[in-house]
């Protein structure tokens, strides 16, 4: 018979034991949130940047063609096509309302609309996969200046290329992507602004 006034043996452990109802509970709450987590970010990175990163981060030349037509519906069911912007400079921004850094870049945007200068630019925001109600809900506390289409099933989303979140691509007047960063960003940065002017500049020509 074991010596019961013995110590353990080193390396093991006393184990407690589980109750199967707290054990079943657990699985759920872990289920519940992964599903969850799941059905928020789908196969999206976010790129996760602080404002050292969105002051260093520049726009760069998109390699490549992207088939940049596009019709979307508003909050409203009211149908947006990406053509209707020809004859300026257009940023088409993809974010979801869970993206911290996508938040930050909205607001960016925004400034960018009231202090733009002598740029014609407008900004076209894609929201990607998120029920209406939820981007209703953000907007009404944090509004924007620029109208935010919903990309329900996240096809024009896969048609650009997009795996990021925030990114955003620069068109010029013939609606043909010159630019793009993945990323948030600066807008009314002194470089950023250049860029801008250079590219509605060229349009004119």
């Amino acid at each position: 018979m074991r010596d019961r006034s013995a110590p353990e043996a080193r390396g093991t452990k006393r184990q407690t034991r589980c109750r199967p109802a707290e054990a079943i509970g657990l699985l759920l709450l872990l289920l519940c949130a992964y599903l969850s987590a799941s059905s928020i970010a789908p196969n999206y990175d976010i790129a996760r940047a602080g404002a050292t990163d969105a002051g260093a981060r520049r726009l760069q030349p998109v390699l490549g063609r992207i088939k940049t037509a596009f019709a979307l519906p508003d909050l409203d069911g009211v149908s947006h096509a990406l053509e209707q912007q020809a004859g300026r400079v257009v940023l088409v921004h993809f974010f979801a309302t869970w993206c911290e850094p996508c938040r930050e870049e909205l607001f960016s945007l925004t400034r960018l609309l009231e202090r733009a200068g002598g740029v014609t630019v407008s900004v076209v925001g894609v929201n990607v996969a998120e029920p209406s109600t939820r981007v209703r809900s953000f907007l009404d506390v944090a509004p924007v200046n620029f109208p935010v289409l919903l990309d329900a099933d996240r096809a024009v989303t896969k048609t650009w290329g997009v795996s990021i979140l925030p990114t955003t691509f620069v068109l010029d007047r013939a609606l043909a992507p010159r630019l793009f960063v993945e990323g948030d960003i600066d807008w009314t940065r002194a470089d950023v602004l250049v860029s801008l002017e250079q590219i509605d500049a060229g349009g004119r020509n």
